[in-house]
């Protein structure tokens, strides 16, 4: 169910800019390598981008906020760490929780946080929806992506971020390319 690949972020520029520009390349080519499709054609997938630390991953999401997407594809974001307000963090928590719930198929496609983006932007054939988060993503949540990018930190973290990848689903077909990608360093490794 799972493959993975380290990639390397440009140290040439500071290290957010960086990672979010490589992570903005990357989350397109993992879409059209890993989504599921709806019968008029569209397309969805849902990935994590994991950060060890809340202030690097608030820059990262800082950064691909600005970032134009391809052509007939609309990117949803969504951030999510331990610092928001806990009634936030909970409504946060609580929509992630229902629409990354992938037991049952035909309920994907009738859940509000994919109905209504869908609905919004007909024009767009590609909906890509990334979760930007902190470590809090991997304690005790029972969720299901399609990939994840993740910047390294311990063993425990990558195999628990790992377990989320198609946590639900059986594959429909063998896997031709890698669904979690690893960054080589993290952040404080790129500032020096």
């Amino acid at each position: 169910k799972r493959q993975g690949e380290i990639i390397c972020p440009d140290a040439s520029s500071s290290p957010s800019h960086a990672i979010a520009q490589l992570c903005h390349k990357k989350i397109v080519e993992l879409h059209h390598q890993h989504h599921v499709q709806r019968e008029d054609g569209k397309t969805v997938s849902i990935g994590l981008i994991r950060m060890a630390n809340i202030n690097p991953l608030v820059s990262v999401a800082q950064h691909m906020l600005q970032m134009d997407a391809p052509e007939n594809t609309r990117i949803h974001y969504c951030v999510y760490h331990s610092r928001y307000p806990l009634a936030l963090r909970s409504f946060i928590e609580n929509r992630l929780d229902t629409v990354l719930s992938r037991k049952k198929v035909d309920e994907f496609w009738q859940r509000d946080e994919i109905t209504k983006p869908l609905a919004q932007y007909p024009d767009s054939d590609y909906h890509i929806f990334v979760v930007l988060a902190s470590p809090v993503a991997e304690v005790g949540r029972d969720h299901d992506y399609d990939w994840a990018i993740v910047e390294p930190s311990s063993m425990r973290s990558i195999i628990q971020l790992a377990g989320r990848i198609l946590r639900h689903r059986e594959l429909q077909k063998p896997l031709n390319a890698p669904n979690v990608l690893i960054l080589n360093k993290n952040t404080k490794v790129l500032k020096n």
